[in-house]
């Protein structure tokens, strides 16, 4: 598992003062991976524990992520669609979104489409751990939605 890890913290560049939103749903796969990729860059990690669909409806500001880490919250939002948006917003110009999502939810190909339809380029899914799909895909500025 720390192989695994391991590897899953290169899908974050070093950035000073890097800031990270992540909404987990009990998952708590990642967490000390995370606190690992916050000390290097002496960022900050804003967690969110998620209760219901509310929980992952933010009021921050646009642009004020480098990252949007989702830790199996979708298949419990009925509305998924504007939860990505939200997501989308928050997420500085040329960051990413990271969703960890369950194997057994069967919603693959789903997700893939609906991050491409909200305007995140290069959407893929790594098999990384053996129950858990991840989801990566990068906001670019001014491709589709552009915020």
């Amino acid at each position: 598992m720390e192989k695994k890890l391991s590897l899953f913290k290169e899908l974050f560049a070093d950035y000073i003062n890097i800031a990270i939103l992540h909404i987990d749903n009990s998952l708590g796969l990642v967490d000390l991976a995370l606190e690992e990729v916050r000390k290097k860059n002496e960022g900050n990690i804003k967690y969110i524990p998620f209760i219901d669909e509310s929980s992952a409806k933010l009021r921050g500001t646009a642009r004020e992520y480098e990252y949007v880490v989702l830790g199996n919250i979708l298949t419990s939002c009925p509305n998924q669609e504007q939860i990505l948006k939200l997501m989308y917003k928050a997420i500085e110009n040329s960051g990413n979104i990271i969703i960890l999502e369950k194997i057994e939810n069967d919603n693959k190909y789903e997700l893939l489409e609906l991050l491409e339809n909200i305007g995140f380029q290069a959407a893929n899914c790594i098999e990384l751990f053996d129950d858990t799909y991840i989801f990566t895909a990068k906001k670019m500025h001014h491709w589709d939605n552009g915020l």
